[in-house]
């Protein structure tokens, strides 16, 4: 890194220090990409088997290729530093392809597999991509320009890519514009923006001073009001005493209130339930009453249906002996026949034999 006295030097002979930095460039990232990679996959009952397509390769009927294609993925973001007095927009332009490696082990996504990856590492580069950001904080790189910058974020991108089995080839391009100074160019005009960026900072110094005594004032104003707000608060907590007074006042008041009509509402209750226990016992002996009729009409009942059975028996009973009776002399009625005509058939034999 060249000190800013040798930059004064180099920018006030006519030189270009923006060539120079570039000049100093470091090696470039080797990507290693194969355009024409493929992985087969085999497939064969529950046999399955992930392996590159080798350059002499005969194609089964339980082969399936699944080329491994180099995509391109752009990232562009703007930041905004100093107060919005400076923008830095950034434009990531990735190249990336995915190794044998990393499908094996993502293997159910190899259809999609580099959609797969935009999706899985768009937060991790974008992690990235701010940590480097966060170093222009010091304001240092508008002596250095934003190469270095640059290199840092293609080199991290790719590095965690490469950790995880992903060809990449990053290249990362910052550009700097100043809103009130748009034809100054970063690099070219690094001492013309030193002094910008220490007039930046001596105004920043006198705009934080004059809001340090902004604040002295303010916080003076404050105390005059907290002042003010003491007196009013003392003058409010007289007034909610008072009020407080008169609502125990009020309490005790109800209080006394309620505690006459508790009584009363007692004395009602024990009336009522006197009135309720003596009407029970009104309609206790009522029923009672009725009880008492109902068996007694139920017993009489009974007797005259025991009677009129007693009597249908006994009549029963009459109608049976007269049955009996009447049987028994027609019986003997019947003997006497036959014993008269038993007679008279002994006395016609007689006079035959005769």
């Amino acid at each position: 890194m060249n000190s800013a006295g040798t930059e004064l030097e180099v920018w006030l002979a006519g030189g270009d220090l923006f060539e120079e930095s570039l000049a100093d460039a470091a090696e470039q990232w080797i990507a290693g990409f194969d355009a024409d990679r493929q992985v087969v996959q085999l497939k064969l009952g529950p046999y399955k088997k992930l392996f590159l397509r080798p350059k002499k390769f005969v194609k089964r009927f339980y082969h399936h290729i699944h080329p491994l294609t180099i995509e391109s993925w752009q990232y562009r973001r703007q930041l905004s530093m100093f107060d919005d007095f400076c923008t830095v927009d950034l434009a990531l332009d990735l190249r990336f392809q995915a190794t044998l490696a990393y499908v094996l082990k993502n293997s159910e996504m190899l259809p999609t597999i580099n959609q797969h990856i935009k999706q899985l590492y768009a937060d991790i580069i974008d992690d990235v991509i701010n940590l480097e950001l966060q170093t222009l904080a010091d304001g240092n790189w508008i002596q250095t320009g934003l190469i270095d910058t640059e290199k840092r974020i293609a080199l991290a991108i790719n590095q965690v890519l490469m950790q995880q089995h992903i060809q990449s080839q990053a290249l990362c391009s910052l550009s700097a514009s100043f809103n009130e100074f748009p034809n100054v160019q970063l690099g070219r005009d690094s001492v013309y923006l030193n002094v910008l960026k220490k007039t930046f900072e001596l105004n920043e110094e006198r705009t934080r001073e004059l809001s340090r005594q902004q604040r002295l004032l303010e916080e003076e104003e404050i105390h005059e009001k907290r002042l003010q707000l003491e007196h009013l608060r003392r003058i409010s907590e007289l007034e909610l005493l008072m009020q407080a007074q008169e609502a125990e006042k009020q309490r005790r008041l109800l209080e006394d209130k309620q505690d006459q009509l508790t009584q009363q509402l007692e004395l009602e209750k024990r009336l009522y339930a006197e009135q309720l226990r003596h009407e029970n016992e009104l309609k206790a002996m009522r029923l009672e009453a009725e009880l008492l009729a109902q068996e007694t009409q139920q017993a009489r009942q009974r007797l005259a249906e025991s009677q009129q059975l007693s009597e249908q028996l006994s009549h029963q009973a009459e109608l049976h002996d007269k049955k009996v009776l009447a049987d028994i002399r027609l019986q003997q009625r019947t003997q006497s026949l036959w014993q008269e005509n038993a007679s008279t058939n002994e006395t016609g034999s007689d006079h035959a034999q005769q």
